[in-house]
């Protein structure tokens, strides 16, 4: 008999394909003499693949430390009327087998952003 299959996630994730801007805010303070091809305050373009309240996953060519902080604009005009920016840091990291959106993947949690803002996100990204 086949087990009844549960999201084991906390919040779900809803997956659509959307472009964001992103500025390395910080490295983990432990990180020293890292050879990053950015360096803080730097900005990059990334896209996202899914988001749920308290995360998103980013695609972008950059391999970046975990813990790493972003500050990431939303700028669709579909989602609001003005851009609108998210503090998140890097949970993990992984290289993509394909490089359609990016050569590494990451996976943020959200630190900082308006509720507001989070759950126009979340509601753009569950449209069919």
């Amino acid at each position: 008999m086949k087990k009844d299959e549960r999201e084991a996630r906390k919040h779900p994730r809803f997956t659509k394909i959307l472009n964001i801007s992103a500025v390395l805010d910080r490295f983990p303070d432990d990180i020293v003499g890292e050879k990053s091809k950015l360096k803080q305050g730097e900005s990059f373009r990334a896209t996202t693949i899914n988001v749920s309240e308290e995360g998103m996953l980013i695609n972008c060519d950059f391999l970046l430390p975990e813990r790493t902080t972003l500050k990431l604009e939303i700028h669709e005009d579909a989602i609001a009327e003005d851009k609108f920016f998210l503090l998140a840091r890097i949970e993990w990291t992984k290289r993509n087998a394909y490089k359609i959106f990016g050569r590494y993947s990451a996976g943020l949690h959200i630190l900082e952003g308006e509720k507001k803002h989070i759950e126009k996100l979340i509601e753009h990204f569950n449209e069919n």
